[in-house]
């Protein structure tokens, strides 16, 4: 019995000796897989939903993309990257997983997703600014952005369908839905942030003159019909720098 007590200790003993060996393999593996971008992965898990809906909380498609991100002060290429435009959080992918983790918003300047550039103006301008992640739609000594926010809503007649701003399944039964909402600014070349819900929020940034001018210009641009919003603010901003 004495012997056969012995054998089994030997035994227990070796199998706690390889679990730390196979927790580094794990470690020394993922390493590998994450590059020298591991910092990015070690967030927080990004939010589960269990629930059944309509349209999808990510920016515009639950697709990743590679893109690149700047954070911490050290730029990191090649991760693959989405947004989660209900809770305004930047998710990476871990390589070779379908593990998303939230990269910190705190650390995080500015990032892309494939032709898009996005900036965090908490981070660039302070406490003050808004919160979340904006677009980049002009870039110039005043940039103007875009901010996609994604809400949960209830759809009882479904008669929202058109508001998800997402052309996947749509499917009748299910009540609960993200709708899209957008919202924009102007960041100025001194950190100052200008928001920009209408055509005259934006002309109200320049002198009188100057916006007499500007009128002249996009009635010239538009002739018989009037261009769309985005449209009009890179326009203008164009022109300006043109001049």
């Amino acid at each position: 019995m004495m012997k056969k007590g012995k054998l089994l200790l030997c035994a227990l003993l070796a199998v706690l000796c390889q679990e730390p060996a196979a927790a580094q393999d794990d470690q020394a593996l993922f390493q590998a897989q994450a590059g020298g971008a591991s910092l990015l992965y070690r967030g927080r898990k990004a939010y589960i939903r269990n629930e059944l809906f309509n349209g999808t909380y990510y920016w515009s498609d639950p697709g990743y993309k590679k893109g690149s991100v700047v954070y911490n002060g050290k730029r990191y290429d090649d991760v693959l990257l989405n947004i989660d435009a209900a809770r305004q959080d930047l998710l990476v992918r871990i390589p070779n997983s379908v593990i998303e983790k939230v990269v910190d918003e705190r650390y995080t300047e500015s990032f892309t997703i494939g032709d898009s550039r996005f900036l965090n103006l908490r981070f660039l301008c302070g406490e003050t600014a808004p919160e979340g992640y904006w677009q980049v739609l002009h870039d110039g000594p005043i940039r103007f952005l875009l901010q996609v926010y994604k809400r949960k809503e209830q759809d009882l007649e479904g008669s929202k369908g058109n508001q998800t701003g997402y052309d996947g399944p749509y499917r009748d039964k299910v009540i609960l839905i993200y709708t899209r909402q957008v919202a924009y600014c102007c960041l100025r070349e001194d950190g100052t942030v200008v928001p920009v819900r209408r055509r005259r929020d934006l002309l109200k940034m320049f002198e009188p003159s100057l916006r007499r001018e500007i009128r002249r210009h996009v009635n010239r641009r538009e002739g018989d019909g009037m261009i769309g919003f985005e449209l009009y603010c890179t326009e203008v901003l164009q022109y300006l720098e043109s001049r």
